[in-house]
């Protein structure tokens, strides 16, 4: 396994440290991740007035016997973020998934749908069970903030009724699926960064960390393409997910330009900060349907029914990254699960 080069980028006009690679330690054997299961047909489909456009990011997690799914909708109006809609399903065995009318948002004067949330993007949701219970859910978004996309949060009680914050999580650019989740005494925020900011270059993943939902300081490289990858290598969104004690696993969308497409790869950590890639090619690629040109992995896996696997969801979408436009575009994206092995 090789360690990855890290070149320090800009961020809000600040150098951006780099974190180095981490190593494998003597005597351990080099991590593997294994697809065993794949969906090849989505689970749930861009099917609704306010989904006409595509779905994009999404978040599974299974509380109990409940499985609940947050993702984002556009509908043919879409420009930008402001336009974007967060919806919400719920399940009872991760498979078949039914989207409830919420009467929370009116959409065309309807508000028998299941949108819980306009004009941002979610990155993702997670269970904070150190929270008061009204802050139990905790969830990072993206919104406009000036000229950039601010990162910002929302706590819920129940996961459905949201109360967002006015103040940034994290102060600098980070247009895409940031994931934060809780461990231990600090909350950990993997977002993007530009290698020439604020939306130039190529892309990459920032890593920071806080004692409090927010107040996070600038980010840190923690993975980009190094001078092994082609120069057309973007590192896209990370799904950055704790598996357990000293198992932090990515599997980060890496976008190609020349093609257009977006593929898994994998990198892995024992602290959460320093990753290093599992293998240089993808482990999820794109398939024959749905999921032909892009795939963004859900964060937060779903332990499987056998020793060291994981069910992960992902977005599927069956259009090249740069050929995504409203009104050439109908109803793509899919969300689809598979089922990978990791062995460390």
């Amino acid at each position: 396994m090789r360690a990855i080069r890290a070149l320090a980028g800009l961020v809000a006009g600040v150098a951006a440290a780099a974190l180095p690679a981490s190593r494998v330690r003597s005597g351990e054997r080099e991590p593997t991740v294994t697809v065993l299961e794949r969906t090849s047909d989505p689970l749930l489909r861009a099917d609704q007035p306010w989904e006409d456009f595509s779905l994009s990011y999404c978040q599974v997690l299974r509380i109990g016997g409940a499985w609940q799914l947050w993702y984002n909708a556009r509908d043919h109006h879409y420009r930008g973020a402001a336009d974007g809609f967060v919806c919400y399903a719920r399940s009872k065995d991760g498979v078949r998934w039914e989207k409830p009318a919420l009467g929370l948002v009116a959409y065309a004067g309807e508000r028998r749908n299941n949108i819980l949330a306009v004009g941002c993007n979610l990155g993702s949701v997670f269970v904070d069970e150190a929270a008061p219970a009204a802050e139990r859910f905790k969830a990072v978004v993206t919104r406009p903030s000036g000229d950039h996309s601010g990162v910002f949060g929302g706590t819920s009680a129940d996961g459905i009724h949201w109360v967002w914050g006015d103040e940034p999580l994290l102060k600098c650019n980070s247009d895409t699926a940031n994931v934060c989740f809780r461990d231990g005494g600090r909350y950990r925020l993997y977002s993007r960064l530009w290698t020439e900011p604020p939306y130039g270059g190529r892309r990459m993943i920032g890593y920071s960390e806080s004692a409090r939902f927010g107040a996070f300081p600038d980010p840190a490289v923690i993975l980009q393409a190094d001078l092994q990858d082609a120069r057309d290598v973007h590192f896209y969104s990370s799904a950055a997910t704790k598996l357990g004690p000293q198992r932090y696993l990515m599997l980060p969308s890496v976008f190609t330009t020349g093609d257009g497409l977006v593929r898994l790869h994998a990198a892995f950590s024992r602290d959460g900060r320093q990753f290093q890639r599992v293998s240089r090619g993808p482990v999820v690629a794109p398939g024959p349907g749905f999921d032909r040109a892009g795939l963004y992995a859900s964060p937060g896996a779903v332990p499987g029914g056998r020793p060291n696997t994981w069910w992960y969801y992902y977005l599927g979408l069956a259009t090249p990254h740069d050929q995504s436009q409203p009104g050439k575009v109908v109803s793509d994206g899919g969300i689809g699960r598979f089922l990978v092995r990791v062995a460390d």
